[in-house]
């Protein structure tokens, strides 16, 4: 079950390939009230001040239905949606990952919403949790 925050409380870890940690990632639930194809995602920028990460929009690789992509391949997409019931993996590639302990995590999520009049796009959240790395 998905919890009423943007930033999930599950899911926070480092990201290891072949031993080697090459990441973090985390999980977002979908704001709006229904899902949105995944082509409507304009990015999250990712912040974590303690670790000195400062990520643009278009940097995260997102894992939706399974299927990991960037944001180019996102938005290219006909096939792929972010249902409301799934939360997305965000994936920050930053070698080394974030040390053990709790962080400060804030994210700049831009979505379009194919209802929203072009001048009112996009609609961005803004949002920051404490999260905690185990290892």
């Amino acid at each position: 079950m998905l919890e009423r925050e943007l930033i999930q409380s599950t899911g926070f870890s480092n990201v290891i390939e072949n031993g080697v940690v090459t990441g973090f990632q985390f999980k977002l639930r979908m704001p709006s009230y229904r899902g949105m194809a995944a082509s409507l995602i304009d990015g999250v920028a990712v912040h974590v001040p303690d670790s000195g990460v400062d990520v643009a929009a278009d940097v995260p690789l997102w894992t939706l239905q399974g299927q990991t992509r960037t944001l180019a391949q996102l938005q290219s997409s006909d096939d792929l949606r972010w249902q409301l019931e799934e939360a997305a993996v965000v994936t920050v590639p930053h070698p080394g990952g974030l040390t053990p302990g709790v962080h400060h995590l804030a994210v700049e999520l831009k979505l379009r919403m194919s209802y929203i009049p072009i001048e009112h796009q996009p609609t961005t959240y803004r949002v920051e949790r404490k999260v905690t790395i185990v290892k």
